[in-house]
């Protein structure tokens, strides 16, 4: 009996206060009021600003969205605000877009090419095929032991191609300081090594200034005359004659 008296009073409780909230909601006013404002009647005035105001707007550049401001005042600056002009019309015109434009894309890409080229990165990725020089400098190199120096010598005279006969002297050399065992030949080596293996005192010095004279003419392809080649072939039979 008790418990069921409890929940009566608990709910004519809690009814009470839901009355009373929407109560106070319903009476409660609003935080802002409407005022109606009066109609305005009174005549527009319009006002213009001057024509040198508007002459100053006129003439300045960063306001010019349609019009072309007037050119600057600086002959430099004149002569590229003109170029810009012609560059611009040009890309613009129908010209351009129907022809020009890809002549332009297609030199480009040509001269992008010939650097790759002159580069030697298309050869190496393409595997483009070595020439068939019997003279190339990695033929030589690599049949040292086969190749008639005497017959090639005289060829590279004969032709007036003294850098090459200077290169085959020194090659002639290397094979012969090889054959005497006072170096150890092998095609990877450079130059230098042959003169560091070289332990010879008397052939040494001479060995070393006949390789730089040889680097100076072949590795910086500088021409040689006939007098030129003459001192430096004495040179080198000198040299062969003391092997």
């Amino acid at each position: 009996m008790i418990p069921s008296v409890l929940k009566r009073i608990t709910l004519a409780i809690l009814l009470a206060i839901t009355g009373v909230c929407v109560y106070a909601q319903k009476n409660e006013k609003p935080d802002t009021t409407s005022v109606q404002a009066p109609f305005d009647e009174s005549s527009i005035v319009q006002r213009s600003p001057s024509e040198k105001r508007l002459d100053s707007f006129r003439n300045d550049r960063d306001y010019s969205y349609h019009t072309d401001a007037p050119p600057p005042e600086n002959p430099l600056a004149k002569f590229w605000y003109w170029l810009m002009r012609k560059i611009s019309a040009f890309l613009e015109s129908s010209a351009y877009e129907n022809f020009w434009q890809y002549i332009i894309l297609a030199t480009i890409g040509g001269f992008a090419i010939w650097l790759l080229y002159k580069s030697e990165f298309l050869g190496g990725l393409f595997g483009r095929r070595a020439q068939e020089d019997p003279l190339a400098y990695n033929r030589i190199t690599e049949n040292i032991h086969e190749l008639n120096f005497n017959k090639l010598i005289e060829e590279a005279i004969e032709n007036r191609n003294y850098r090459l006969a200077i290169r085959l002297y020194y090659l002639s050399a290397l094979k012969q300081l090889t054959d005497k065992q006072l170096i150890h030949w092998q095609p990877t080596k450079t130059n230098r090594i042959y003169v560091d293996e070289l332990g010879n005192p008397r052939l040494k010095a001479d060995f070393e200034r006949l390789t730089s004279q040889f680097e100076y003419v072949w590795y910086g392809e500088f021409s040689v005359s006939e007098s030129e080649f003459g001192l430096l072939k004495e040179e080198f039979s000198n040299f062969s004659g003391k092997i």
